[in-house]
């Protein structure tokens, strides 16, 4: 397939080439400061530099406590800072790719690195890595919108700001360019992959400018020593693999258990805190990142049996760090349980055969990338990073036999990654490589719902208050006699308010509540409305047609909206495939009256766009395929702009009486 870019989009690949320099410096300068956040908190909160050393010389209840203090700065400042700034940032990013065109609001640039910084600093059970790439990706997005750049570009932009993260963190610029495209973006196009290349190699020397040309870790010399080693790392591989599988069910487990516990946010991360200072009490080993842990197990100076309490030590401790609202990353947590796991299964085989079975540390590097590789789904970056890290090519052929061993095993028991995951619980299908700007298509007022609640702007405060806070919905809407819009309010919003009654006197009516720019015109689209679910908590949002409420949108619909058309256009993909290769008959019948059909474009489609056809809301109608006969002869899946042409063949998915209904409609005039 060949590649042309026209005019004005390479106008535009070169102004976003240039702007990957700039996002490359601001992720690197991330980076380091985000180091020294961790160290200056550190040192502030166990007064050392080692967090072992505190532990051996202070008294055991300042261990227990200091998490929990952490844990109550955290909590105050991602509840009333930036949400998205709890967890482990990365599936934020890709949400914010998918309906949001990569818009990240400016302000999680601020609070992502300050919570997580606390939150490593006070001993979290937590990664670097993820709150670097959040930051660096947040930067790119706020670069993007000064630059008013497109939502392609957007996109591409604020992955080459994740893979500035990670190039930067870790001194190794193919690995964080690679994280971006198999991760974030899902795809290896020219046009995406030199910004982000760039942007990672950028980060990686301005790291390097300030720091120096370190390594992430103090890796040993490796040699493969016999053969015979093949085997134990195959069974490393599926050991990693069990152990990736573990890490992402207990710590989506760990999640549904506290949100379970309706107590404010700030105690939940107190909790957190505690709990994981009473497992630090026996295992001191898993507070903060670890790396200095990982380093001691690199060099063969983590016990047997040690080793095998701190892979399940680790991955409990972040999960219950990430499941009470804490701030941090999944990474780094996953390259220590993979260390701890190599330590553990090569330590085994060392000490049955060690003439011909490589030390400990051996395996450790290894199963780094092994567990890497499963939880994320992202062996590719797995290899590579690890590669960079030890700039050994003896290394590669163990390591690229056990991270694809390890993620078959993890994909064969969890389809979705430890980032994805969160992303399906929230009903978002993550479609790799798949075109996301679908939601411009659909438009807000074919998913309208009158299912809310409403109250008269002159209503009072205390029948408001009765009624809202026992009922089941989420988000309110004032309105006057007429009918007019005034405002709306959440239930969040109301419960924040009664905590703080000098606020609450000042409240009379329903009007002083309303909250009057949250809305969407009854002629806007999908896209436009996610941009407001992102920017506001509410779970739904008035549609006004002349100043008049004419319902609500949910945020549930839209996903469901958005899950729905990938499906479809899924479904238009393999459907494309198998034309190229054999005739689809004229229609084919799905069942319950379901039928995809195809038919030659009627006169009255001509020059028309499917937007302004709207066959999906007038017929109940989708075109999954356009054939087009004359030059260039193709089958393309249509976007809503895609207009139809003389001598077209469409592809239709519906019911029959409704394809039959649309063929028989005449031409309006």
């Amino acid at each position: 397939m060949k590649l042309t870019l026209g005019k004005s989009e390479f106008g535009s690949h070169i102004r976003l080439t240039l702007l990957s320099f700039l996002v490359g410096i601001l992720g690197g300068l991330a980076s380091v400061l985000f180091k020294k956040m961790i160290s200056f908190f550190q040192h502030l909160f166990w007064r050392s530099p080692s967090i072992l050393s505190a532990v051996a010389s202070q008294p055991w209840y300042f261990t227990v406590l200091i998490p929990a203090i952490g844990g109550i700065f955290v909590g105050l400042s991602v509840y009333y800072g930036a949400r998205e700034a709890k967890g482990h940032g990365v599936p934020e990013i890709m949400e914010s790719m998918i309906f949001r065109g990569g818009q990240i609001r400016k302000k999680v640039a601020l609070i992502k690195p300050l919570a997580s910084s606390i939150c490593i600093g006070s001993g979290g059970s937590i990664g670097r890595e993820g709150p670097i790439v959040q930051m660096s990706s947040s930067l790119a997005s706020s670069v993007g919108q000064i630059f008013k750049i497109r939502e392609k570009g957007m996109r591409t932009l604020v992955a080459a700001g994740a893979g500035a993260g990670i190039g930067g963190t870790f001194n190794a610029p193919i690995a964080g360019a690679l994280f971006a495209v198999e991760v974030i973006l899902g795809e290896f196009g020219v046009y995406s992959f030199s910004p982000v290349i760039i942007a990672s190699v950028i980060a990686t020397l301005t790291g390097r400018m300030i720091m120096g040309d370190y390594a992430a870790f103090q890796v040993p010399a490796y040699t493969l020593q016999s053969i015979w080693e093949i085997g134990p790392y195959i069974l490393l591989g599926i050991v990693s693999g069990l152990v990736a599988f573990a890490f992402i069910k207990l710590l989506y487990f760990t999640e549904d258990l506290f949100d379970g516990f309706h107590i404010n946010p700030v105690l939940k991360a107190i909790l957190g805190g505690l709990l994981i200072g009473f497992i630090g009490l026996g295992l001191p080993q898993i507070f903060g990142v670890g790396y200095d842990t990982i380093d001691a197990c690199l060099q063969n100076q983590i016990a047997l049996w040690l080793g095998f309490l701190l892979i399940f030590g680790k991955i409990v401790g972040t999960s219950i760090i990430l499941g009470s609202g804490g701030s941090g990353g999944i990474f780094a947590p996953s390259l220590f349980a993979g260390a701890m796991t190599g330590n553990f299964v090569g330590g085994i085989f060392h000490n049955l055969f060690p003439a011909s079975i490589s030390s400990p540390g051996a395996f450790s590097l290894v199963g780094m990338g092994a567990v890497v590789a499963g939880a994320t789904h992202a062996p590719i970056t797995a290899i590579i990073i690890l590669f960079e890290l030890t700039g050994d090519y003896k290394i590669i052929l163990p390591l690229m036999l056990t991270c694809i061993i390890a993620s078959l095993i993890t994909v064969g028991l969890q389809k979705e990654s430890i980032y994805t995951l969160k992303l399906k619980r929230r009903g978002i299908q993550f479609k790799e490589g798949k075109e996301v700007n679908i939601l411009r298509s659909l438009q807000v007022k074919d998913y309208m719902s009158r299912d809310y609640k409403s109250f008269l702007n002159t209503e009072n405060i205390g029948k408001i208050i009765d009624q809202a806070t026992g009922g089941q919905h989420h988000s309110f809407q004032i309105v006057d006699k007429k009918n007019n819009f005034i405002g709306c309010f959440s239930i969040n919003q109301l419960k924040r308010m009664l905590l703080q009654k000098e606020l609450l006197d000042s409240i009379v009516i329903a009007q002083d509540l309303a909250v009057p720019d949250i809305y969407v015109d009854y002629g806007d689209n999908l896209e436009q409305a996610m941009k407001i679910f992102g920017r506001n908590e509410v779970e739904e949002i008035p549609i006004l047609k002349n100043k008049q409420l004419m319902g609500v949108l949910k945020r549930k619909d839209v996903i469901e909206a958005y899950n729905y058309e990938m499906q479809k256009r899924e479904a238009a993909s393999g459907l494309a495939m198998k034309m190229k290769f054999t005739q689809l008959t004229q229609t084919v019948d799905l069942g319950e009256g379901y039928k995809i059909r195809e038919i030659e474009a009627p006169q009255k489609f001509w020059d028309k766009s499917l937007q302004q056809l709207n066959l999906k809301a007038r017929y109940g109608i989708d075109v999954l395929l356009i054939k087009r006969k004359y030059p260039p002869q193709c089958i393309t899946i249509p976007s809503a702009q895609t207009h139809i042409q003389k001598g077209d063949f469409l592809v239709l998915a519906g019911l029959e009486e409704n394809i039959s209904k649309l063929i028989r409609t005449k031409p309006q005039k």
